[in-house]
C-alpha cells in the first residue's frame, strides 16, 4: 500500500475538480427557471450527495473489481478511453453529449449526477483507489468536493462577475487537464496489460 502522501491528495483534489467541473455546470445552471428560489436545496444535495458518491465509488471500487474479475490494467485503459471521450465533447460543444440532459428537462438530481458526479468522475476515484493510499484519496474526494460546493455557492456571483463565456473558456481549460490525464491513464492501461 502507498504511504500517505499531501501531495497525492492535493493533485487528486485538482484532478477530480477538473473532471467534475462545475464551473461548466454554472452556466447551465443558470438557465434554470426559478434557479434562485431552488438555490439553497441544490446546494444542500451538492454538499451531502457529491462527497458521498465519489467515497461510494473510491471505497467500493476494489471489490467491484474482484467481484467482476476485472483486471485493473483493462480499467484503465477502458477508464482512459472514456475520459478522453468526454473530455473531446467538452472541447468541441461545452459540455458532454454523453450526458444527454435537456436542459428544458431539469431536475436537480440529474445535474448532480451525471452532470457533476458521472462516468468520468466515477471512473476517476475508482482508478485513483489503485494508485493513492486510501487516506490520500478521501482528502482528495473531500478537497474536490468543497471546491465544487465553493464555485456552485458562488455561482451566482460568478455569473454576474465574469459571465457565462468565460466560465465555458475555463470549462474548456479543465476539459484540457481532463485529455491530458487520460492519455496516460490509456498508456499505463495498455503497457500493463502488454506486461501481464
Amino acid at each position: 500500500m502507498q504511504p500517505f502522501s499531501l501531495v497525492d491528495a492535493l493533485v487528486g483534489a485538482a484532478q477530480l475538480y477538473a473532471i467534475i467541473d462545475p464551473l461548466g455546470a454554472i452556466p447551465l445552471l443558470a438557465v434554470l427557471p426559478n434557479y434562485e428560489r431552488m438555490y439553497p436545496r441544490f446546494l444542500k444535495l451538492v454538499a451531502v450527495t457529491v462527497p458521498s458518491l465519489l467515497l461510494l465509488f473510491a471505497l467500493g471500487g476494489p471489490y467491484i473489481f474482484y467481484i467482476f474479475n476485472i483486471n485493473i490494467n483493462g480499467f484503465r485503459a477502458a477508464g482512459g478511453i472514456l475520459l478522453l471521450v468526454i473530455a473531446v465533447d467538452i472541447l468541441r460543444e461545452g459540455a458532454p453529449r454523453t450526458m444527454g440532459i435537456n436542459p428544458e428537462d431539469y431536475v436537480i438530481v440529474p445535474i448532480i449526477t451525471p452532470m457533476l458526479v458521472g462516468p468520468g468522475a466515477i471512473t476517476s476515484v475508482m482508478v485513483m483507489a489503485t494508485y493513492y493510499n486510501p487516506l490520500s484519496l478521501v482528502l482528495a474526494i473531500a478537497v474536490a468536493s468543497a471546491l465544487t460546493y465553493a464555485t456552485m455557492r458562488y455561482s451566482l456571483l460568478l455569473i454576474k462577475l465574469v459571465g457565462s463565456n468565460t466560465l465555458k473558456i475555463f470549462s474548456r481549460f479543465f476539459s484540457l487537464i481532463v485529455a491530458a490525464w487520460a492519455v496516460q491513464l490509456i498508456a499505463d492501461g495498455f503497457l500493463g496489460l502488454i506486461k501481464s
